[in-house]
């Protein structure tokens, strides 16, 4: 009898978003799958949501690009001036979304909390805050699933953020258990907190057949000057700076 069969615990999502084909939302979308063919509740919440609704809140401002995240993140992070202002309505919006958080778990009453990025990179502080704060009042139980931390990206280095990332980036408590998805970030992320980490690499189910030739890609290889016997490896990466796409 495995740990599954005793007990079917369930399991409240929460992100920025959880939409599209970002990184985050493809392997929340794993795990939950994983999670609820063991017969165990899962629930979203987010900014943004592309999920079941009967089983999803929406916070609007859990969202990165919602135009008051986007004010304060750009006071902090790119004029890095930090007025009493500024600082007031982070601790404002982070009571707004510790609220939403409240209500996400009344609403589904879920018994584990899982915080996809959100307490890794601060794309969002007043949410990074909020959950932190709700963590630790509540005691509930908590995986952080770290994909990226702050410490590599520059645009994240800024002197008047150092209280912030502290306290919820990550945040260190005996409620939370971190995931890191590779060794590396493992380390550093142990180098900068001293909390232990448990490493989950990302995964693919070989199971699930990709998408077949159809009338659409059919004549790829001839739209990109290649015969069609040569062999075709991709490797689908979002065209972004950091990723670096241009040296591969």
């Amino acid at each position: 009898m495995s740990i599954w069969d005793r007990r079917k615990p369930s399991f409240g999502f929460i992100s920025t978003r959880f939409a599209g084909l970002d990184g985050v939302s493809l392997e929340t979308r794993k795990w939950a799958e994983m999670l609820t063919s063991k017969g165990c509740p899962v629930y979203y919440m987010a900014g943004k949501l592309d999920t079941d609704p009967a089983i999803s809140h929406l916070a609007p401002k859990a969202f990165f690009e919602h135009e008051e995240i986007v004010k304060v993140q750009r006071a902090i992070f790119v004029e890095k001036k930090r007025t009493p202002e500024i600082s007031r309505r982070i601790q404002q919006l982070k009571e707004e979304l510790k609220v939403e958080i409240a209500k996400f778990h009344s609403n589904f009453g879920f018994e584990i909390l899982v915080v996809e990025n959100a307490l890794a990179i601060p794309v969002n502080i007043p949410l990074g805050l909020a959950i932190t704060e709700f963590i630790i009042e509540t005691e509930i139980p908590t995986i952080a699933h770290h994909h990226d931390f702050f410490w590599e990206r520059e645009r994240f280095y800024s002197p008047i953020s150092t209280d912030y990332l502290r306290a919820a980036f990550p945040p260190v408590h005996p409620k939370i258990q971190h995931v890191v998805i590779n060794s590396i970030a493992g380390q550093n992320f142990g180098s900068f907190t001293g909390a232990s980490w448990t490493l989950i690499p990302n995964v693919v189910d070989f199971k699930v057949l990709p998408p077949q030739i159809d009338d659409y890609n059919r004549d790829l290889k001839k739209e990109i000057g290649l015969d069609e016997d040569s062999l075709l490896v991709l490797q689908p990466t979002r065209v972004v700076s950091r990723k670096g796409i241009e040296t591969a």
